[in-house]
C-alpha cells in the first residue's frame, strides 16, 4: 500500500497541501485540519477500520524539504 502513495504523491499534495487524510482500504475516506479530526471522521465512517491517517505538506513545504 505504501507504494500506492508514493506513485500518487504529488496528486496528493495538489489536493490535500496543508490538510490532514485518512485512508481507509486505499480510499481517501476524511479530510481535516488536524490528524485527529480525520481520524474521528473516518472512525465514525468506518467504525470496524483503522484509518491511516496522514498530514499532507504543502507545495511550499515539500520545496524546503527538497
Amino acid at each position: 500500500m505504501t507504494r500506492r502513495y508514493t506513485n500518487y504523491f504529488e496528486e496528493l499534495v495538489r489536493k490535500y497541501g496543508g490538510k490532514a487524510i485518512a485512508v481507509i482500504d486505499g480510499d481517501v475516506v476524511a479530510v481535516a485540519d488536524t490528524e485527529k479530526e480525520a481520524d474521528e471522521m473516518a472512525r465514525r465512517l468506518k467504525p470496524e477500520a483503522i484509518p491511516l491517517v496522514l498530514s499532507i505538506p504543502t507545495e511550499e513545504e515539500l520545496l524546503c524539504l527538497l
